[in-house]
């Protein structure tokens, strides 16, 4: 039961204007930074040509060239990875919907449902579009070309230590197109805990105006680079985008990156179990 009525979930919230709105603009960003890549290294040679990998939208190491796509990207990402699901269960609230889907489902597969569906479907939205700029990058540029953005030699210990700080290292030094799939899908992942976890704000604290729900991911996400900037610099970062981008080369912390998203999960979690007693009361 839990499982068909999670699949209905999904769908309909794939379907919805602010799932399909979000995808479109994703797509959009991943277009342009696509056809200024193609424009940029049309007919350049091999030898001199970037690995294809590192010229994603997702990429970091892009940066060191052009970094205009990605940081726009980064700065609406907060406000995007909301949109898919994070008011949907608040509507459902607001239009009496959930007290049918309750006498149907029962309250335990209703929440439950609700919450997965709402991490599948922010994930599936984050993740399609940069699968297809990989598939586009791997038709259009030579996926032989190993040059890095910093031009930095392979040889150079300054390019070595900064592969070291990669995440999931051992991936990319098999392969730049895999650790790119799985990086991906890691991103795709964190932005699915992200959306359940702004619909999980709704079920704990009823807001007036779904425009609130926005804030706390928004504030998580930007307070996090605002006090990066406070931090000694031989410090970790604790930018979130440096923990979600590929191929980047700076010092991070495991341990925070695990933290934080076992602290979401448990938040989620918390939220479904004091919702479901709530309902229950």
């Amino acid at each position: 039961m839990i499982f068909k009525a999670t699949i209905a979930q999904t769908v309909f919230l794939l379907k919805k204007k602010e799932s399909v709105g979000v995808f479109y603009v994703l797509f959009f960003l991943v277009i342009v930074n696509f056809i200024s890549n193609v424009l940029c290294f049309q007919g350049r040679d091999i030898v001199e040509m970037y690995q294809p990998m590192k010229l994603l939208l997702l990429s970091y190491n892009r940066t060191y060239w052009n970094a205009a796509n990605t940081l726009l990207l980064v700065q609406l990402y907060p406000l995007l990875v909301v949109c898919p699901a994070g008011f949907s269960l608040a509507r459902e609230y607001q239009r009496g919907i959930r007290i049918f889907l309750v006498s149907r489902l029962g309250n335990f597969t209703y929440q439950v449902s609700k919450y997965l569906a709402a991490f599948l479907a922010t994930m599936i939205v984050f993740t399609v579009p940069f699968l297809l700029e990989i598939l586009l990058n791997c038709l259009s540029f030579p996926m032989s070309a190993a040059g890095d953005l910093s031009n930095l030699s392979i040889y150079n210990s300054a390019y070595r230590n900064g592969v070291n700080h990669y995440f999931m290292k051992n991936i990319y030094l098999y392969s730049p197109c895999l650790y790119a799939v799985v990086g991906t899908i890691c991103f795709g992942a964190v932005s699915g805990l992200l959306g359940a976890a702004a619909m999980a704000v709704s079920s704990v604290i009823k807001v007036k105006y779904n425009v609130f729900l926005f804030l706390p991911v928004f504030v998580s996400l930007n307070l996090s680079t605002i006090v990066s900037g406070r931090l000694p610099k031989e410090a970790p970062s604790i930018k979130w985008y440096d923990y979600v981008l590929l191929f980047h080369d700076e010092g991070k912390s495991m341990l925070l990156m695990s933290a934080s998203v076992f602290l979401i999960l448990l938040f989620s979690v918390g939220a479904v179990c004091a919702s479901g007693r709530k309902d229950c009361l």
